[in-house]
């Protein structure tokens, strides 16, 4: 079975608990929890040798880095067996001279950068501490009135300090569509000038106001190569703190096999038999081309048709 990254049920995120100040403040002060630090949209993570690993600090190390630990700078994760985990963005420079980590370097870098070393639950809490540090970064000031922010309900509200004001402001997700497209035993690939080289992938597009998921499926892949589809069928959802969208899978079928690509958008696009998506190879293609990231929905969403139709 093929892993899915940036969600794991094991990762329980006892929601309510964020109201309880007084029990999360008896957590914060005992033995039983886990810091996650940030630097704002960087994780940090424990590099020894060819191995990496989230970097997780106790209380006492991270009363090095911070002074009063208390909920006014926290973002409470959850709970992974019997820890519980916050996270915290650190503005300053971790020495690992001062924690006991023992051999090896402290890094910061981008979630997606290290994925392939994280195992499926490291890379659910590491994401959930990443979208939600972005929002907290996004939100200091009140989208209303322009006055500060703080955090409230264990940092999954920030509210608005201005006494006239009192707006809550929540985290927010963009929904987005993301669609493998086939036409009888071939699928339709494209490419931006965004992605890697040679990478092609699934047709996606965020969801409009008023707009269902399936009329925004028909609208971005009309748009974007100039076919119509039908046959919507769901296949799965994935978060993507990249920065803050939720990707909806569907498979969909066309009878057009013509191509009308919008240059702004898309770069190239190609229609793909089983074969060439086994071998990476395209008459169209010089050199080959590669499939999407191994983290994404977008390959599931490959791999899964190659599965039916093989």
């Amino acid at each position: 079975m093929e892993k899915i990254y940036y969600n794991n049920s094991l990762l329980n995120r006892s929601s309510e608990l964020r109201k309880d100040k007084f029990f999360l403040m008896s957590i914060l002060n005992s033995e039983n929890v886990n810091f996650i630090p940030m630097k704002g949209d960087e994780n940090y993570f424990l590099s020894k040798k060819e191995e990496i690993k989230p970097l997780v600090l106790k209380r006492h190390e991270l009363e090095l880095y911070t002074k009063n630990i208390n909920l006014d700078k926290m973002i409470f994760l959850g709970k992974i067996n019997e820890k519980f985990y916050f996270s915290i963005n650190i503005k300053s420079k971790i020495d690992k001279s001062t924690l006991e980590i023992g051999q090896g370097d402290i890094i910061t870098d981008q979630l997606r950068n290290v994925i392939g070393s994280l195992t499926e639950l490291d890379s659910s809490y590491l994401a959930l501490a990443k979208g939600m540090t972005f929002w907290h970064e996004k939100n200091k000031f009140c989208g209303v009135c322009g006055s500060k922010t703080k955090i409230e309900e264990a940092g999954f509200v920030l509210k608005c300090v201005n006494k006239n004001c009192n707006q809550s402001h929540f985290p927010r997700t963009d929904p987005a569509i993301i669609t493998l497209v086939s036409n009888k035993d071939k699928v339709l690939l494209a490419r931006s000038s965004r992605f890697p080289q040679k990478m092609y992938s699934t047709l996606a597009g965020f969801v409009e106001p008023g707009e269902s998921l399936e009329l925004a499926l028909k609208r971005e892949v009309y748009e974007e190569v100039g076919v119509n589809v039908n046959k919507i069928e769901y296949f799965q959802s994935q978060p993507w703190p990249f920065p803050a969208s939720l990707m909806l899978g569907f498979f969909a079928e066309t009878e057009d096999t013509d191509l009308n690509l919008d240059k702004d958008e898309i770069e190239d696009a190609n229609w793909f038999d089983i074969s060439q998506l086994k071998d990476l190879t395209h008459p169209d293609i010089t050199d080959g081309f590669k499939l999407p990231r191994f983290d994404s929905i977008a390959r599931r969403l490959v791999n899964d048709w190659i599965r039916r139709h093989d």
